[in-house]
């Protein structure tokens, strides 16, 4: 299956410039549940990041059909492929990617 993406994530709280070198060393990225949402979810923009921080990943698993045009989201027990992690007693959706930090 050929890579999906490009896909984006800005410098949040929650996507930091030290969680971005761990996403590229480990070749994931992970999601929380949304302040709305009923499970951990994967979320991102569609295309690269333009004038701002954060990162750039292309991934083999298909964002879950439902999602917009504009951005995808991978849940945890939706989506084919997704992971579960847990760190810290949360639980975590997470896919597989290749991840590139586009920290300024």
């Amino acid at each position: 299956m050929p890579d999906l993406g490009p896909f984006n994530r800005r410098e949040t709280r929650w996507q930091t410039p030290e969680v971005a070198i761990k996403q590229v060393k480990s070749g994931e990225v992970w999601g929380r549940t949304p302040k709305f949402g009923m499970e951990p979810t994967v979320q991102a923009y569609s295309g690269v990041l333009k004038n701002c921080r954060g990162i750039e990943f292309t991934t083999k698993i298909e964002p879950h059909p439902m999602s917009s045009p504009f951005e995808a989201r991978w849940y945890l027990t939706k989506t084919p492929g997704v992971l579960k992690r847990c760190e810290d007693g949360e639980t975590f959706a997470c896919i597989l990617a290749d991840v590139k930090n586009s920290q300024p």
